[in-house]
């Protein structure tokens, strides 16, 4: 594991504790945001059921969630929702990659156009420095010595053949569930930052969701390149092993996958027809991605097995060269009860 320290947004230092906790357990609640508890309604059939026993079904239930992200400098596992007090499910939370690449952030973009999901930060992590996104200099630095060259375990580039895991479940744990990663993958990786999170899954839900945003300052000079930046969300789990989070057209969310809402480009670039006569994101005017390119907030949504213990990585890399930047923002991890359908993704409007 890499050294683990602060990032920082608007001059605030974000903590960074190895197991995501503060210790204080008093679970700092924000007053604009409402607890997740879902009532479920009366099962019909299988609607709203979920494994609970050896030939039992349960009703869904999320366990309550209050915000504990309050704080300024608080640990990146409770700026994503996670490890708050109050008898709230517990995970251990790690991070790889350099102290620089990781932080936590109240808002983003011109005029706050990024504010968080849940609670009041969330998390970023980079293939470069968290602080050279509010300025105007560039995103384009060297993290040092955190260049595995391939996807570290147990992230595989494999697909898992002509079916996914979706389609035929025999092929849990054979590589990709989702065939999004190998056509992407074309090149070494470098810079390469990640969280991993180890839950047992809570007896009464079988999903999990949570919001992400992607940038790249690859875009657009090198768009549709080798150069193509990504991240992966991947999943170690009974129902599937894999990446979670890829675009409608089964990419990885990457600089070369769809989601590109905000394009800022002026004048056009010949390699992106959707920017033929120059493209103006407003939102990102102000930031180092001036001129570049990012997602609009975004949710992934994954079936788990109810009890099961999950492993989840959130990862981003360079690729084929450590210049030239990119960025994930997380924020408000949920369980959730929609574990009968496979891993999507999808912009929040």
């Amino acid at each position: 594991m890499g050294d683990v320290g602060t990032g920082s947004a608007d001059g605030i230092p974000s903590g960074i504790d190895g197991d995501g906790t503060d210790g204080d357990g008093d679970g700092d609640e924000d007053e604009s945001t409402t607890s997740v508890k879902l009532d479920m309604p009366e099962p019909t059939g299988d609607e709203g059921e979920i494994p609970c026993g050896e030939g039992e079904l349960c009703e869904c239930d999320i366990p309550p969630h209050i915000p504990c992200d309050a704080a300024a400098n608080i640990p990146l596992a409770q700026a994503m929702g996670l490890n708050c007090g109050g008898g709230e499910p517990q995970v251990t939370f790690s991070m790889t990659g350099s102290a620089a690449a990781m932080g936590t952030r109240n808002s983003f973009g011109n005029a706050g156009a990024f504010p968080p999901q849940e609670g009041s930060r969330y998390v970023v992590l980079g293939s470069g420095a968290v602080s050279e996104l509010d300025g105007l200099a560039g995103c384009n630095g060297d993290l040092g010595n955190f260049d595995p060259l391939t996807l570290p375990p147990p992230l595989v580039g494999t697909d898992v053949g002509a079916e996914t895991c979706a389609q035929n479940e025999d092929l849990i744990g054979m590589g990709d569930c989702s065939n999004t990663i190998e056509s992407q993958l074309n090149g070494e990786i470098y810079d390469y930052t990640e969280i991993r999170v180890t839950a047992e899954v809570p007896s009464t839900v079988n999903s999990f969701s949570y919001d992400l945003a992607f940038f790249s300052y690859e875009y657009p000079v090198y768009y549709l390149s080798e150069y193509n930046d990504m991240y992966i969300g991947w999943l170690e789990s009974e129902v599937w092993t894999g990446n979670v989070s890829f675009d409608q057209n089964g990419a990885p969310i990457s600089l070369n996958a769809g989601f590109l809402d905000y394009r800022d480009a002026d004048p056009g670039p010949a390699n992106d027809p959707m920017c033929a006569n120059g493209c103006d994101a407003p939102e990102l005017h102000g930031t180092c991605m001036e001129g570049h390119a990012g997602t609009k907030w975004l949710t992934t949504t994954a079936g788990v097995m109810p009890g099961e213990t999950v492993t989840i990585v959130f990862g981003i890399f360079d690729m084929s060269d450590s210049a030239l930047d990119s960025y994930v923002f997380l924020d408000n991890f949920q369980w959730g009860c929609d574990g009968d359908t496979p891993p999507s993704t999808t912009p929040i409007e």
